[in-house]
């Protein structure tokens, strides 16, 4: 029996659950006083006041826990990269007098490889805490939470339910590969590295002050600011464009293989955010275009909010329908940007497409194969479409998957699109939390 009286509902986050687990108190209270009013017999009387009692201390009892246990979860980081720990800050606090002799607490968040499940009591007018942490096992954007409270009176005879709706978001970004070895065409050249002539080499402009660094020319020292600092202080340049990176990433469901983290997509999207982290870092504007259910078509910027963006469009990204050679009639990039493509894919169709869009700029393919990932598709017509037109490619194996996702590596133990939880509770203060795992 769940009765829900006028305090069912705090508001739209909260809700409150009164289950009555002895629907037969209440009957057996009304019976005792019937008969002491029928009979006068003593002996009802205080069958009438035990159970009555009970029942009405039991009531009291668990309304005020409905109203004192208020539970709070915070996360301090807004983002976090597959493999890391998020650090969590749980806190429950008994506003009532009453003690809360065991409160349950029901975790139902869905992004959390084991969903947290803890047993603790919690005194009158107390509060404890826990800090948990979670590692991240998989991109996407996430929430930790909703949560469920449940706890009770001493006697048994009220099962009180607090669905709390609260939730927290954070983004959890792909593991990132160390690919400073992977050569990536510059703008300008073509595939077997000749200048193309007639070229603007490129258009240089000052991008701001920077410390010196062996090498750089004393043209470019800025003595006004070196002398204000007291070291040598060079005026750092950047191509107007032939310094731009297009990250363009085949999301057709038609070219995937593989399932889950173990899938061609998952590959193609670390490449692709390791490759956009790497040319932020170097100081370049990196645009991005990929088209999974949602387009996504980001110019080439710089900057931490722009790395943010491209982070958070490449954690959500998802399979489409809409084919790689379409993607590049979308858009027209930068004439002497770098282009990157990301493709599993066998159809040579955008080798065309893209040396459409390509005048000076130079062209990198990362070709993932779909070998590695049970499926034995020739791309032969790729390489042969790329070497034609004078356009590099790499290779890119199922190996490095495995250096991303270590679990996904042989003996490992686990299988595709499965990580261990890692998920480690810190004990703070006394004993009185214990896991129900």
């Amino acid at each position: 029996m769940t009765l829900m009286g006028e305090d069912s509902t705090d508001n739209t986050s909260r809700t409150i659950e009164r289950h009555l687990n002895m629907p037969l108190l209440p009957i057996l209270a009304g019976l005792f006083g019937l008969l002491y009013i029928l009979t006068a017999y003593r002996g009802w009387l205080v069958f009438f006041i035990g159970t009555a009692g009970a029942w009405l201390l039991a009531w009291l009892w668990v309304r005020a826990l409905a109203h004192g246990l208020v539970i709070e979860r915070q996360i301090h980081l807004a983002w976090a990269t597959v493999g890391d720990a998020l650090p969590e800050r749980l806190k429950i606090t008994n506003q009532s007098r009453f003690p809360a002799l065991w409160v349950e607490i029901i975790d139902q968040s869905t992004s959390l490889a084991s969903p947290l499940r803890l047993v603790s009591d919690v005194g009158g007018r107390a509060v404890r805490s826990r800090h948990p942490s979670h590692l991240c096992h998989q991109r996407g954007l996430y929430t930790l939470g909703p949560t469920i409270l449940r706890s009770g009176d001493p006697f048994g005879i009220y099962r009180l339910t607090i669905h709390d709706r609260h939730a927290n978001s954070v983004l959890v970004t792909p593991p990132l590969l160390a690919l400073q070895n992977l050569r990536i065409t510059p703008a300008g050249w073509a595939g077997d590295q000749r200048r193309q002539r007639g070229a603007l080499e490129r258009q240089i402009s000052d991008a701001g002050l920077r410390d010196y660094q062996p090498g750089d020319s004393l043209r470019r020292i800025h003595w006004p600011a070196s002398a204000r600092n007291n070291s040598l202080i060079v005026r750092q340049l950047e191509s107007a464009s032939s310094g731009d990176w297009w990250i363009f990433v085949d999301l057709d469901s038609s070219a995937q293989a593989g399932s889950g983290q173990d899938s061609t997509l998952e590959l193609a999207i670390v490449l692709a955010a390791s490759l956009a982290v790497r040319g932020l870092n170097e100081r370049r504007k990196v645009g991005l275009a990929l088209a999974g259910p949602h387009l996504e078509w980001l110019e080439p910027r710089s900057g931490p909010a722009y790395r943010w963006r491209i982070l958070r469009a490449l954690s959500m990204a998802q399979v489409g329908e809409r084919s790689l050679a379409a993607l590049f009639s979308l858009g027209r990039p930068s004439q002497t940007a770098t282009l990157i493509v990301i493709t599993s894919g066998s159809d040579p169709a955008w080798v065309a497409a893209a040396g459409k869009r390509r005048s000076r700029g130079g062209l990198t393919a990362l070709l993932v194969d779909p070998g590695g990932f049970g499926a034995f598709r020739d791309q032969n017509r790729v390489i042969a479409a790329l070497a034609a037109r004078g356009m590099a490619h790499r290779l890119m194996p199922h190996a490095l998957l495995e250096d991303a996702y270590p679990e996904l590596g042989p003996g490992s133990g686990t299988h595709s699109g499965q990580a261990q939880s890692g998920k480690r509770y810190l004990q703070q203060g006394r004993a009185v939390w214990q896991s129900m795992d």
